[in-house]
């Protein structure tokens, strides 16, 4: 399952978001969540990615986080992907994508 945030947590219901990918992980289900928009904010947070479950990957749009000056504030362990991976993403790589707003 791929999750697409494009608002910044801090405004969503990101506690809700958490539960949906921690009952996810609990069967077993591969999850990733990509952060576009405002969403970007989140991977330069400690305490937002402290949050997310282990075992999920975390991707954020590199042209997104570039708009906003995040490219250098990126957290370990996120990966940037540009237009054509968010397509693969996408695509190919899920076979269920979530839109969270």
């Amino acid at each position: 399952m791929l999750i697409i945030l494009g608002k910044s947590p801090f405004i969503s219901d990101y506690e809700s978001l958490v539960q949906l990918i921690s009952k996810a992980v609990e069967r077993d289900e591969k999850v990733a969540i990509l952060h576009i928009q405002d969403a970007c904010i989140a991977v330069a947070s400690d305490k937002y990615l402290k949050k997310l479950p282990l075992g999920i990957e975390v991707y954020a749009l590199k042209e997104d986080c570039e708009a906003r000056g995040l490219l250098q504030k990126i957290k370990n362990g996120v990966r940037t992907v540009d237009y054509k991976g968010l397509v693969d993403l996408v695509m190919n790589k899920h076979d269920k994508t979530v839109s969270w707003t």
